[in-house]
């Protein structure tokens, strides 16, 4: 069953308005960033579920921090175009983040007012997420935060923590963290292995470069 019609839109303008309130900038999509260091966005992107039994909108927000020129770097080894906001560097869901550490999704249509319900999901961004991304918008800590299993996704910090340890100096473990992620592909030959194993001799010549 569809969320029933106008209640997407109602619930979006709500939480949209909070969140400017806060400093967040509305980007394409469910994302939105506002800075919080040099060169460093504080990222969140609101994940929708509007396909529930109960007719119901399910909200779960990530929170995420991105670091600008580490991604730039990760962009040029890739041979992509640099993405302005897009993806977070490290990410985690809102639920994680709170006293239960826990997934929790907001749901919007039952009897609570939407406006009270995005009112409460905009103040559990603010005070859980905003948290997570002041606490992590150092490289030091954005590095040392990958290390975390619940934050990020295995397939792109793979790219990004030998990025991050080289941007901090670190050659050694910068060149360890992408031997791993070559030793783990094993005798892979997919597009995703083929992509890391182009990303990892692209890597070589930098860390050439920077020795």
């Amino acid at each position: 069953m569809v969320a029933r019609e106008g209640l997407v839109a109602e619930a979006s303008a709500a939480w949209s308005a909070a969140l400017a309130a806060l400093g967040f900038v509305k980007r394409s999509g469910d994302i939105s960033t506002r800075p919080v260091a040099k060169d460093v966005l504080g990222w969140l992107g609101l994940n929708r579920a509007v396909n529930r039994a109960d007719a119901l909108l399910e909200v779960n927000p990530v929170i995420g921090v991105r670091h600008q020129e580490l991604e730039r770097i990760v962009a040029e080894l890739l041979g992509q175009k640099f993405h302005r906001y897009n993806p977070p560097t490290i990410s985690i869901h809102l639920g994680y983040l709170m006293p239960e550490g826990r997934y929790r999704p907001w749901l919007f249509g039952d009897e609570k007012p939407v406006s009270d319900a995005a009112s409460e999901m905009v103040q559990a961004i603010d005070a859980y997420g905003g948290g997570f991304m002041n606490k992590n918008a150092s490289l030091e800590t954005m590095v040392a935060a990958m290390e975390d299993s619940q934050v990020g996704i295995a397939e792109q910090l793979a790219f990004r923590r030998p990025v991050g340890y080289l941007l901090l100096g670190d050659l050694g473990r910068a060149r360890d963290a992408v031997q791993v992620s070559l030793e783990r592909l094993g005798d892979r030959r997919d597009p995703a292995a083929q992509r890391f194993r182009s990303f990892a001799a692209a890597f070589e010549e930098q860390l050439a470069r920077s020795a």
